[in-house]
């Protein structure tokens, strides 16, 4: 529901719906820099009482068939906020869904407002203590545990990381907890509704033991970097990573990470680990933000002032509704700017396997991939053509 006190009295200020339900849930009078204003509803009957001129949509609840049509894109702005992978909503890999929008804010760098570090709680935990075990600490706990850890329970991927990890298990110990590939089991405190267990102290302290972590992506796209990379930074642990193939821009320092690409074969990946295994200072250069407290790489240090509002979605979210609002006092004063989202927003391309780092044709996903672009294709068709 709406609230009409939050919204001025003031008919004045361009009118923005997002169509979608549920998030972010706004209705009020939005105030943005450069003193502009924008009244912001979630509330599709507003549409009786004001002239929208742009709608939002947060691509996870979108309906193709449920769209504020005919589009009149000379006339009303459409903006898309999209944080998840592709196996939310296939169609997005596509340009020709992707082109029904005039801007952005997803994970990628060139969306109009980016949220590549969604997943970093807050710069602090690159390089907070409270988690971290000392290297000869996790030595002694190899008595009990084994040095890799891979905790997953979705089992059906596009990057077919269990396949991956079957293999990897066949030359170095790994501890796998959750539903997939599950050979240990969870403390008896963790077993119930784990995955809303997480982010919880004990649970992160339960991981920090480890001296690896498999973090491997559901889905490959560029800046695509979840909380899988960014838990085992804060824990201090090293991930050992298949996803984003943009990850090195986001490193703590130059070696934060162990990338499958760099040892492309389960055999070289376990060489790798053994010999890491037997080299606490190899170990430990991949810890310097937790060892030395060190951050190094300008980039990450530059994103995270430029950008502070990425790490909250809600904030990332009024962002982009501030930034849609300019460009309507934009368009109010003059200024018309043709915008067209394409696939460099929401770069994710056919998936690969973890594997073999290919695109592997027998993969249901790689062929829901080709499902998708013809879907896309006649979405966009069906959209174009409607008066």
């Amino acid at each position: 529901m709406w609230n009409s006190e939050t919204v001025e009295e003031n008919k004045h200020n361009p009118v923005i719906l997002w169509w979608t339900a549920s998030f972010p849930g706004t209705s009020e009078t939005r105030y943005c820099s450069n003193e502009i204003k924008c009244d912001v509803f979630s509330n599709r009957n507003i549409s009786d009482l004001y002239n929208v001129e742009a709608n939002l949509f947060y691509a996870s609840n979108i309906k193709f068939d449920d769209l504020p049509l005919p589009r009149r894109p000379k006339e009303v702005i459409w903006g898309l906020y999209h944080e998840e992978s592709p196996r939310n909503v296939e169609e997005m890999m596509h340009e020709d869904v992707l082109s029904l929008f005039n801007y952005s804010s997803t994970f990628s760098r060139f969306s109009d407002v980016p949220f590549p570090l969604q997943y970093l709680n807050s710069f602090e935990d690159i390089t907070n203590m409270k988690y971290f075990v000392p290297t000869l600490e996790k030595n002694k706990y190899l008595n009990e545990i084994s040095p890799v850890m891979y905790l997953q329970s979705d089992c059906e991927t596009s990057t077919e990381r269990d396949i991956y990890v079957k293999e990897l298990m066949k030359y170095i110990k790994i501890d796998s907890y959750g539903i997939c590939l599950n050979n240990k089991k969870l403390p008896n405190k963790f077993t119930e509704d784990y995955l809303n267990k997480l982010h919880d102290d004990e649970f992160l302290h339960f991981i920090a033991r480890y001296k690896f972590v498999i973090a491997i992506e559901n889905g490959i796209c560029y800046d695509y970097v979840t909380e899988k990379f960014w838990r085992a930074i804060k824990v201090g642990t090293v991930p050992i990573y298949f996803g984003s193939p943009l990850i090195k821009d986001w490193y703590p320092n130059n070696k934060s990470a162990i990338l499958l690409q760099d040892y492309p074969t389960p055999k070289m990946m376990s060489n790798y680990i053994t010999k890491m295994l037997n080299d606490d200072t190899l170990y430990e250069s991949y810890l310097e933000h937790k060892t030395k407290r060190l951050v190094t790489n300008a980039k990450l240090l530059d994103e995270i002032k430029t950008r502070p509002y990425q790490i909250d979605a809600l904030k990332s979210a009024t962002e982009f509704e501030c930034y849609v609002c300019e460009k309507l006092h934009e368009r109010r004063n003059g200024k018309f700017e043709q915008s067209i989202v394409n696939k460099n927003h929401y770069d994710c391309p056919k998936p690969l396997s973890a594997l073999t780092l290919e695109v592997n044709p027998l993969n249901s996903w790689a062929y829901s991939f080709e499902t998708a672009k013809q879907n896309a294709a006649s979405i966009r068709k069906k959209i174009m053509t409607v008066d």
